[in-house]
């Protein structure tokens, strides 16, 4: 399955049940997981997937106050359960790159294959 989430990239914050309805950053971290579930609804089909996953992201962004690569990975990967994999928990293999891109280009591709056999 592939997939491409359009706009800049938001990256996971911790955040408490307290701070989720307060913090700004929480917010748009919350608003970005509901933006990302929407486009995967929209083009993923099929029933989420019990069996292990292999998940590759390209992080394209345009300068700016980055987050840490392994934030990203979880906002994307968090936004999918329940979606294309019945959990996040089903990761087997992980393959995640930033590259530098022009502002009107910011993005995430997503790719995540289905690994027979693995358990």
């Amino acid at each position: 399955m592939k997939l491409v989430i359009p706009g800049r990239p938001v990256p996971a914050v911790r955040m408490t049940q307290k701070s989720m309805f307060k913090n700004k950053y929480a917010q748009r971290y919350l608003s970005y997981k509901r933006h990302v579930g929407l486009i995967a609804r929209r083009d993923y089909k099929d029933k989420p997937t019990s069996e292990k996953v292999a998940v590759s992201l390209s992080i394209y962004l345009s300068g700016g106050n980055q987050g840490d690569i392994d934030n990203y990975f979880k906002s994307i990967t968090d936004s999918l359960n329940k979606i294309v994999y019945e959990d996040d928990r089903q990761i087997a293999q992980a393959d995640i790159r930033k590259i530098e891109c022009e502002k009107d280009q910011e993005r995430v591709e997503v790719d995540i294959k289905v690994l027979e056999g693995v358990k």
